[in-house]
């Protein structure tokens, strides 16, 4: 971890409360960006500025889960940042349900929380692992479609692919997560690949 990395995590958990703020001014347009495109289509200006808070506050609440060794402090703010708005999204989305706010919808996830943060922690650093251990461009692609949710077209332009060079791309990285992660065949399991 550099420096910069080592000062953001201290101040943090320090409870130094401007270091939240400056973190906010510096992290959130990507986070706001990124939940804007997780959200796109399912929720409003009011629920991005939610899920943005919400985000920075988790990341304040839960520093101490922070590990170094496994991501940067900004990928692991952009990581918490797009499960909050995954977690809102299908929230937003389930038919015959009212919205709530984040923490109620936190709290539905598992009837033990301890429990099921545990194993949100370890899928985590799994599919880091995994995608870290990927060559290039692989390794790019994989990030910014799956985490930074960018279209088919941004990638084309970026890595001088073609659409379907990119899809075949994505599709044997799926296939090699979900082998390495132990998963059935994606057909057996009945999963609907973008190919």
């Amino acid at each position: 971890m550099n420096n910069e990395e080592h000062q953001w995590v201290k101040r943090f958990k320090s409870r130094d409360k401007h270091a939240l703020e400056e973190a906010i001014d510096l992290f959130g347009p990507s986070v706001q960006a990124l939940v804007r495109r997780v959200l796109s289509g399912a929720g409003s200006v009011e629920d991005v500025e939610e899920c943005v808070s919400d985000a920075f506050l988790a990341a304040w609440h839960n520093i101490d889960s922070y590990e170094e060794s496994r991501a940067s402090f900004r990928t692991w703010l952009l990581v918490l940042s797009k499960y909050k708005a995954l977690d809102l999204r299908r929230k937003l989305l389930r038919p015959g349900t009212e919205v709530t706010r984040l923490r109620d919808v936190e709290s539905l996830h598992s009837p033990n929380p301890t429990e099921q943060n545990v194993l949100s922690r370890e899928s985590t650093r799994e599919l880091i692992d995994f995608v870290r251990r990927m060559s290039e461009p692989d390794r790019s692609l994989f990030w910014r479609r799956y985490f930074y949710y960018e279209n088919l077209d941004e990638l084309t332009a970026m890595f001088g692919l073609t659409k379907k060079a990119i899809e075949s791309r994505l599709y044997r990285c799926r296939i090699a997560l979900e082998k390495a992660l132990g998963l059935k065949d994606a057909e057996e399991r009945g999963i609907n690949h973008e190919r």
